[in-house]
């Protein structure tokens, strides 16, 4: 139906000075009479209505070529900077016992003014305020990132075999195990922004520690097979040099 469009406006454009002269000089609507106007008259007027009417056309197609092309340079635009603009990843990580929350950027331009805060229900797992207040000013405190760099915050030990002193507040290892407990299961959501490639973008992550933790223990038991595969193919070659 869309194809009919040209065509359709082409019969109107003709048909409508003709469908207007008739009616002018018409005494009902039934009466095919004369039409209005002189051939000299006609003549000069479809000369111009025509010039006119080509012009128009002409301007009309002019803009949505323009429009078009518009639209598949923002395209285009748009394409570029994703696949160049900066990207942050957020995921818990274990470093010398402690769970630390890793920001990375994984894209390919620099991210500044990287700000972020915690839900309440997160920041109410740590017994003390000084750990949920050291958590807001971390997010607080713009950052920055340039590609493949990455930024590590601690945020509670990952195991409550022997006492800690955390910021300087020393805790009990029942807390700190109760408080582990906590923080696996606690659903963690940061909200924030930064900038890449002057542009605005929203930090809306949603995750658990303890899903990090499921893929760490099926990762190092994938590393472990494979090293006991190795070890036995070794142990086959070497029995086999023996023998000879």
């Amino acid at each position: 139906m869309r194809k009919m469009y040209p065509y359709l406006l082409i019969l109107i454009i003709v048909l409508l000075p003709l469908i207007i002269g008739k009616l002018i000089v018409s005494k009902s609507p039934i009466d095919l009479g004369n039409i209005a106007g002189s051939e000299s008259d006609w003549l000069l007027f479809w000369a111009t209505y025509i010039g006119a009417s080509a012009t128009a056309i002409m301007a009309w197609l002019t803009y949505k070529m323009f429009r078009q092309n518009k639209d598949l340079l923002d395209a285009q635009k748009l394409r570029w900077e994703t696949e160049r603009r900066g990207i942050l990843s957020f995921s818990v990580v274990s470093i010398k016992d402690l769970f630390c929350l890793e920001v990375q950027n994984i894209g390919l331009s620099v991210t500044t003014d990287i700000t972020f805060s915690f839900n309440g229900e997160f920041l109410d797992c740590f017994p003390k305020k000084e750990i949920s207040e050291y958590l807001v000013s971390v997010g607080n405190n713009p950052s920055r990132l340039v590609p493949s760099s990455l930024k590590d915050y601690p945020i509670f030990p990952n195991n409550s075999e022997h006492s800690h002193i955390i910021l300087g507040i020393p805790m009990e290892n029942n807390l700190v195990k109760e408080t582990i407990e906590k923080l696996k299961n606690v659903q963690i959501e940061i909200k924030g922004s930064y900038k890449t490639i002057d542009k605005e973008y929203e930090i809306n992550e949603k995750f658990k520690i303890s899903s990090f933790l499921t893929k760490a223990i099926i990762h190092e038991d994938d590393i472990e097979k494979e090293l006991k595969s190795i070890t036995k193919e070794l142990e086959a070659i070497n029995g086999t040099i023996k023998a000879k």
